[in-house]
């Protein structure tokens, strides 16, 4: 009797989420219930209001918190083929029990304001929807199944040197409501990484499947789009030419500063790429056995040539952080196609003060700090790895 119980309560749960992922309406009720209590009782009553008879238990249990994703990392299964309604956001890439998957959160309306895209994911991951209806498509078919009208190109794609005025770009571009801009969103990582590393069967696939990856992050869920920007993490300036053919029309954007600056930067808080090992295709045997110091300012210099190298071909113009926030108005804007009214301008501005990482604390110059800091060994690093690169960009600069 007990196992039967247990059975027919299975079914039902399998019911009510099949329910929720056909019906964007029942989705949105549900997505803005924060209290996991609150939410157990509403999504019983939606439940038998569908004939549903889910008992409060079994959905306090499927509701569970789980802030860190882990329940992605048990090899799952695909719960539907096509994508679901535009409420739903990628929020990463795993490996299922039958080949990798995406998986999608609701974000129950909130605009993608927040410095970095895992901080809205964060979020996303506590609202008892997303735990009791997992949504989780194929890679293997998602630019298949891209619906025709979910086709977008970005507005333009933000590259970097690393620490140097992205998130500030990123931010004033996201404080007007109809701009879109996803921020180093884990997804794009994880499929361009697929892409640089060989495991995308093809540079067709890989091409199809960045192109997809990049209209569901920047979906128009609130019918205002105007725009829509991708801030990349620094090293996919390394495949710069995929992306390209990827995005034929979107203009690119290079960021970039003193190498000296960036180096202490790193030295303080080591970015994810510049430690050896951590993104297994960026290190070869020999640099995981280097000085990570060495390996991250080689690592960045490969960087900035990667970009003179866009910029020289005419496909990326450079900017330095000095230039910002001015140039953000001057050139930033126009060369993405972005017009903004006297109200964006004003609303930007005011984001332009920020501390782009913290903004609710003021922006403050560390650009004397960080020179201060800087080691002869730090300085000697950044003449050697860098010193050639960023030379090329201010000379490209210079002409412009």
């Amino acid at each position: 009797m007990k196992n039967d119980v247990e059975s027919s309560e299975v079914a039902m749960l399998a019911r009510l989420r099949d329910a929720i992922r056909a019906d964007a309406a029942l989705a949105a009720r549900l997505a803005t219930v924060a209290d996991p209590d609150l939410f157990v009782a509403v999504a019983r009553a939606e439940a038998s209001a569908l004939g549903i008879d889910l008992s409060q238990s079994t959905i306090a249990a499927a509701a569970g918190p789980d802030p860190l994703g882990m329940k992605r990392f048990a090899l799952p299964l695909p719960t539907q083929e096509e994508w679901p309604t535009t409420d739903w956001l990628p929020v990463a890439v795993v490996d299922g029990a039958a080949g990798p998957v995406v998986e999608w959160l609701h974000f129950a309306g909130r605009r993608l304001t927040d410095p970095f895209f895992e901080d809205a994911v964060r979020r996303a991951r506590r609202v008892p929807l997303n735990q009791v209806c997992p949504v989780l498509t194929p890679l293997a078919r998602f630019a298949e199944t891209m619906p025709t009208d979910a086709a977008f190109t970005p507005s333009g794609l933000v590259f970097h040197l690393s620490r140097c005025g992205s998130t500030l770009v990123a931010q004033m571009l996201a404080a007007v409501p109809g701009h879109v801009v996803a921020s180093e969103p884990a997804p794009l990582d994880a499929i361009i990484q697929r892409a640089a590393s060989g495991e995308a069967s093809g540079r067709r696939v890989a091409v199809a499947q960045l192109r997809a990856m990049v209209a569901a992050l920047l979906r128009d869920r609130h019918g205002d789009r105007r725009n829509g920007v991708v801030k990349l993490d620094c090293w996919h300036m390394l495949t710069w030419d995929v992306l390209a053919e990827a995005f034929p029309d979107a203009p690119f954007l290079f960021l970039y500063r003193d190498p000296v600056e960036v180096l202490v930067s790193h030295a303080r808080r080591p970015g994810s790429q510049t430690v050896p090992g951590l993104i297994p295709h960026l290190a070869d045997d020999s640099d995981l056995a280097a000085d990570p110091a060495v390996f991250g300012a080689r690592l960045l210099g490969r960087i900035a040539h990667a970009a003179s190298d866009a910029v020289g071909a005419g496909r990326a113009i450079a900017l330095r952080y000095e230039s910002l926030p001015e140039a953000f108005f001057d050139r930033i804007l126009t060369h993405f196609g972005i017009v903004a009214d006297d109200a964006d301008c004003a609303t930007m501005h005011v984001a332009g003060g920020r501390n782009a990482k913290a903004p609710s604390t003021p922006f403050v110059d560390d650009r004397a700090g960080k020179q201060a800091e800087a080691t002869s060994g730090l300085r000697a690093k950044a003449l050697a790895f860098l010193s050639t690169p960023v030379a090329r960009l201010d000379a490209a600069v210079a002409i412009r």
